[in-house]
């Protein structure tokens, strides 16, 4: 579930220890126009982590942990908690630290299903996110991506099959944390904390919450089965800018519920089935019968496992209309 982190060590000891080591080559930035440094950062990569070096003595390593367990190739297949424990373990042993002492100050969680369509027909179905609309990105003309950039974090939906030009429909959906005070009812602070099933599944049950702050509209439905008032609030509710153009809380919460009320009734609930495979696979990710302590790792001491099932909010038309996080 965990993918892209931002890490910090503020200790001068891990910077000299990690310049010595000879799995990492450290090299400066260089101006190409001058030739003279940029700063006195140096930085290595292995696989897709970066590991920079500050002349203060602070180590920062950037990079998805997924990809990294992945050598740095990919990360469209399943990153279970037995391989976030094994990917953890190698991380703190390459950087020669424990993980309570590896500080987080960016994580992207989120999950990979498979859908029977592609993925790119059910971006269409995505009106916006409480009620603003999205930045598009596309793949190379095939597939594309839907992000909200949030005051604390962003939101990300995007077709996973054409960005890697895979066989099957791979949709992705994640939240990437860019202040770590959306998290803070999680209380995830360090890596040591990725290792804590408890924590987890609390991040689990947010990125559930999260979809619910979709909209998602079902497009060509038989109006003609509908009564007049149904027919237009289809008919608004359809509309991107409808959504966009409403300006007062409860008239948006009252629209809403009315919306949804109608797509549920002659859609084929796809908002719901998509819902319920996003907390199926954060259930199944999170599954830790399988996960054994590795004696000869130092640093494997930290993780906690349950074989209690996740439990993520159900996807109702019916439910509340929240506030909007920020």
């Amino acid at each position: 579930m965990i993918d892209f982190v931002k890490l910090r060590i503020n200790d001068t000891g891990t910077a000299e220890r990690l310049r010595q080591n000879p799995q990492l080559n450290f090299f400066s930035s260089i101006n190409t126009d001058t030739g003279e440094q940029k700063d006195e950062s140096k930085t290595a990569e292995i696989k897709n982590l970066k590991i920079i070096l500050y002349p203060s003595g602070l180590v920062e390593v950037r990079g998805s942990l997924h990809k990294f367990a992945n050598d740095g190739i990919h990360n469209y297949d399943t990153f279970n908690y037995a391989k976030l424990v094994e990917t953890i373990g190698t991380v703190v042993d390459i950087l020669d630290t424990m993980p309570e002492r590896v500080t987080l100050h960016n994580v992207e969680f989120g999950v990979n299903i498979r859908l029977d369509t592609s993925p790119s027909r059910f971006l269409d179905t995505i009106l916006n996110y409480w009620y603003k609309l999205p930045e598009t990105q596309f793949f190379n003309g095939k597939g594309y991506l839907l992000r909200w950039a949030q005051q604390n974090y962003i939101v990300k939906v995007y077709d996973k099959r054409h960005q890697y030009r895979l066989d099957s429909n791979v949709l992705r959906f994640e939240v990437k944390t860019i202040a770590m005070k959306h998290l803070a009812e999680v209380e995830v602070q360090t890596l040591a904390d990725l290792l804590d099933v408890s924590k987890l599944r609390l991040m689990g049950v947010k990125l559930c919450e999260t979809y619910n702050g979709l909209i998602i509209g079902e497009k060509k439905l038989d109006t003609g089965q509908m009564s007049r008032p149904e027919r237009r609030t289809y008919e608004q509710g359809m509309n991107p800018n409808f959504w966009r153009d409403l300006t007062d809380r409860k008239q948006r919460n009252y629209y809403r519920g009315q919306f949804e009320k109608v797509i549920k009734k002659y859609g084929a609930g796809i908002r719901e089935t998509v819902g319920q495979l996003i907390a199926e696979k954060v259930e199944e990710l999170l599954k830790t019968s399988d996960v054994l302590p590795d004696s000869q790792n130092k640093n494997l001491g930290h993780f906690t496992t349950s074989n209690t099932p996740v439990k993520c909010p159900k996807f109702s038309y019916a439910s509340p209309i929240l506030t909007a996080p920020f």
